[in-house]
């Protein structure tokens, strides 16, 4: 096994969300796979078997806390036994561990992620116990834990299939991994042997211009702390809300409009929506004739770069042209001012046939080809079925066919 930690095999940070550490996983389990690189085929089991503890929650959080032996897989040592809490027996217990994260989601607007906000969040947080200083009750009465010896941890078989077992070692749940254990009557009165006890706190939560969704705040220190390590780092992940006008892609902004058809050809300057600081956008396009599917560009309307909020990026507003009304019928001095047609029109053309088209919508369209695919897709399963039915008289015919070409 690798002396790597599950994190890094995966290549993700330790903070990552579920979502992250699926996504880690599936990239790297293409990359290994024995059946497309068969010398990825160690580092495959590897990826696998981080993943299959990071990616439960209840075993990640044995894994942070414990590490690769406190959770379900074998090792020779166990850094998390009563020695390490107060520094003997190993050359490297009593030094406090690495901190690990506490993630929290954060709802937060875009108008937040535009102006950037600063929140106050009250909250509790687990400390180590100062009248037992962690301990959980008095030192002096501490017993060895009977059912795991007093090691911290017991072993089991985890079944793997079919008369494949393979050994693993657990955190004992009658010590919770210390390998001693404190007579009720003996636990410390403040922490009820729990060695720790709970405090409420408040921090603040800074949310620059710019940021982006998905994007974490780390607070250092301010989450629970366990006796013998360093408090965790609150994590808080930003997740936007669905905005009504606009749609973030990056640094710009999206938003959708509609002119009609007089606008589109002759231009425009009015009033067609606010900004995300409640603004109203005078837009304004005098320069030619807009097309349907086209795209204002407005420069340095959209979000605040992160770190540099004076830098902003675009605003690309999507223009719906509204046509007129069916049965409306333009004015001839309005024809005469059009450019004009470049198809012939008179009627009297030799062998052309005559006919006449109605106007249909893009729904009634999208579902006319909608069945048209399906129709194609129908009759290619039954051509599958008939060549499957008559499979080795196919296949005579395909190899005669071939010798045929050759001669």
């Amino acid at each position: 096994m690798s002396s790597r930690s599950y994190y890094e095999v995966l290549e993700v940070e330790t903070s990552a969300t579920e979502a992250e550490i699926k996504r880690a996983y599936r990239g790297l389990a293409m990359k290994f796979h024995p059946d497309k690189n068969p010398e990825g085929a160690e580092m495959f089991k590897e990826i696998s078997h981080a993943y299959e503890t990071l990616s439960d929650p209840q075993r990640r959080a044995t894994y942070d806390q414990y590490g690769e032996n406190g959770g379900r897989f074998e090792g020779p040592d166990m850094d998390f036994g009563f020695e390490g809490m107060f520094g003997s027996g190993h050359p490297n217990r009593g030094a406090p561990r690495k901190p690990r994260a506490e993630l929290h989601p954060l709802s937060v607007t875009l108008e937040d992620l535009f102006r950037g906000k600063k929140m106050r969040l009250k909250l509790e947080r687990s400390i180590p116990c100062s009248h037992c200083k962690g301990l959980g009750g008095k030192r002096s009465v501490m017993k060895s834990c009977t059912p795991c010896s007093g090691l911290g941890y017991v072993n089991s078989l985890r079944q793997m299939g079919p008369g494949m077992y393979l050994p693993q070692k657990a955190v004992c749940q009658s010590c919770k991994g210390l390998g001693k254990v404190i007579p009720e009557k003996h636990r410390c009165k403040r922490c009820k042997g729990l060695r720790v006890k709970t405090e409420a706190d408040t921090v603040e939560i800074k949310i620059d211009p710019g940021m982006s969704d998905r994007q974490k705040v780390v607070l250092k220190g301010k989450g629970d702390q366990a006796p013998g390590e360093e408090a965790q780092d609150l994590v808080f992940v930003l997740e936007q809300k669905t905005h009504a006008t606009f749609v973030r892609v990056g640094d710009d902004l999206v938003a959708e409009a509609e002119i009609d058809l007089a606008e589109a050809l002759c231009g425009f300057s009015r009033v067609m929506l606010h900004d995300l600081k409640g603004n109203p956008l005078l837009v304004t396009h005098r320069a030619g004739v807009i097309r349907p599917g086209e795209v204002l560009c407005i420069h340095n309307e959209g979000m605040p770069r992160e770190k540099r909020p004076g830098d902003r990026g675009d605003l690309l507003l999507k223009l719906h042209i509204k046509f007129p009304e069916g049965g409306w019928m333009p004015d001839p001095a309005l024809r005469s001012m059009l450019p004009a047609t470049r198809r012939p029109t008179d009627a009297n053309v030799d062998g052309a046939e005559m006919v006449t088209g109605r106007p249909i919508t893009a729904s009634d369209f999208a579902m006319r080809t909608s069945q048209s695919s399906q129709s194609r897709h129908a009759h290619a399963e039954r051509d599958e079925d008939m060549f499957e039915d008559y499979g080795d008289d196919y296949a005579d015919y395909s190899h005669g066919a071939h010798e045929c070409q050759q001669q």
